[in-house]
């Protein structure tokens, strides 16, 4: 039996992401731009199902070689 992706949990730090795109609020993940290297450390099976959180952004903008050396 398949697990039901749980959309609203970052794929990375496995935290709430935050996101609001099943709302009918605006989400933050419109104006800001996702890292394709940040991208492509999320395993394939759930790559751009769920969002990375705003906080694995942040992190990986400051440092990129640190944030994936630590996950």
């Amino acid at each position: 039996m398949q697990k039901q992706l749980d959309t609203t949990i970052c794929p990375l730090c496995h935290q709430s992401n935050g996101c609001m795109m099943h709302t009918s609020d605006r989400c933050w993940c419109m104006d800001i731009t996702v890292p394709q290297g940040l991208i492509d450390l999320v395993s394939p099976e759930l790559r751009r199902q769920a969002c990375i959180c705003r906080s694995c952004i942040e992190k990986y903008n400051k440092n990129p070689a640190d944030f994936a050396v630590n996950r």
